[in-house]
């Protein structure tokens, strides 16, 4: 055998080798019992010392569902992975069985707008927030249709001959935001400061709002004042003072208008449930090429090591993903040397294709990332304890 043909074998092996050790790692089956189209289990990853949950649900099981919860039922509230669990379990039509956080937003109090979440969530029908990363948002129709396409809302707020482009539902003011829409989902009032803007309190609006959202309103009442109640029956339009729109000084007491709300593309109007994280870690089957850029141009790589670039950090991680056959909910430890280190962006996006997902958004980590089957923790939290979060994803199942 020529010193070419033997430096070419070698060469195979070596890369044989290494595609070995890439998809290396331990599989531990866990819950075996719950359903046939599910798949609970620990892996071991071995590629890096981390260990990641995951359950794969089968998109073809008509008994399980995929929902989600906002906590404590409202935007400006926060609450276990378990508790909203649970509460969704009592409702008595389908069980949760299996639970991971939700996405990004306001954990801390933040003059009152701790739990408010900055991207999207509609929950059975209703629609809560609005995308903002309109890349990474994954909704589920009534007709159990998995969306993951880039989706924006179209909405705007009529009063007499103008027409003001709505920015914002249920969030804190923001730049860039200057007309938001306070619905009861938010809390019991708006938390708005005065002289920031004025607020125009609406009656005559059908709720929930939805998706496809074309009503009129009559207007009750107009402050200047901030933080206006929001009664069951009423909501609330907060108007920026850097509004310069003639259409503003049209909102008085007893005027009417109409309120229009869509999600394109057309299809994210028929959506059952949906969430938004930050960062769309696979499309068509390929990692985020940001991700990937990242990734080869990181001088040393060192296992475990945490960074103030968070895709580079080595950190707890949630995720959403899916293909063809299956939905896939992912959580991997942290922060814990000798148990779990944590993974990349870029290590989370290439977990999860060796997994066999094509499309995945990368939900809210660090120590909110929890994972709970059968309203048990199954994971080690980085906090050493359940933490309040915002939202949360639930496979859910017909009780019999």
């Amino acid at each position: 055998m020529r010193f070419g043909q033997r430096l070419c074998i070698i060469t195979l092996l070596l890369c044989l080798i290494s595609v070995w050790a890439q998809a290396g790692g331990k599989k531990t089956q866990l819950f075996s019992d719950l359903s046939d189209g599910l798949n609970i289990y620990r892996y071991d990853w071995d590629v890096e010392t981390c260990v990641i949950y995951v359950a794969e649900m089968s998109r073809h099981d008509p008994t399980l569902h995929f929902e989600v919860a906002l906590g404590n039922s409202q935007v400006l509230g926060k609450e276990t992975v378990r508790s909203m669990a649970k509460l969704r379990s009592q409702r008595g039509d389908r069980r949760v069985v299996v639970a991971v956080n939700g996405g990004f937003g306001v954990l801390g109090d933040m003059s009152g707008y701790g739990g408010v979440l900055e991207n999207l969530h509609i929950q059975d029908g209703e629609l809560i927030t609005q995308p903002t990363d309109t890349e990474a948002c994954f909704g589920v129709t009534e007709s159990g249709e998995f969306l993951s396409t880039p989706v924006q809302m179209k909405a705007s707020i009529q009063i007499g001959t103008h027409t003001l482009e709505l920015g914002c539902i249920n969030q804190r003011r923001l730049d860039g935001c200057h007309i938001i829409l306070y619905t009861p989902r938010l809390g019991e009032s708006t938390h708005t400061r005065r002289r920031r803007g004025k607020e125009v309190i609406l009656s005559g609006l059908p709720l929930p709002l939805t998706p496809n959202y074309a009503h009129f309103y009559q207007v009750e009442k107009v402050s200047n004042d901030g933080n206006s109640p929001i009664s069951k029956d009423n909501a609330v339009l907060w108007i920026s003072s850097r509004i310069k729109d003639a259409g503003v000084s049209q909102f008085n007491p007893g005027e009417s208008g109409k309120l229009t709300v869509s999600l394109s593309p057309p299809e994210w109007n028929r959506v059952r449930h949906a969430i938004g994280g930050w960062l769309r870690l696979l499309k068509n089957g390929k990692i985020n090429q940001t991700l990937v850029d990242m990734h080869l141009k990181e001088k040393k790589h060192t296992p475990g090591k945490r960074s103030q670039e968070l895709n580079l950090s080595h950190e707890p991680r949630t995720a959403l993903g899916y293909n063809a056959d299956t939905l896939f909910l992912v959580v991997a430890d942290g922060r814990q040397p000798k148990y779990s280190t944590g993974l990349t962006l870029y290590e989370l996006a290439s977990i999860l294709i060796e997994l066999g997902a094509t499309e995945a958004i990368n939900l809210d980590g660090g120590s909110s990332s929890t994972f709970v089957v059968n309203d048990k923790v199954v994971n080690k939290p980085s906090g050493q304890k359940e933490r309040e979060v915002l939202n949360a994803a639930f496979i859910t199942m017909h009780l019999k």
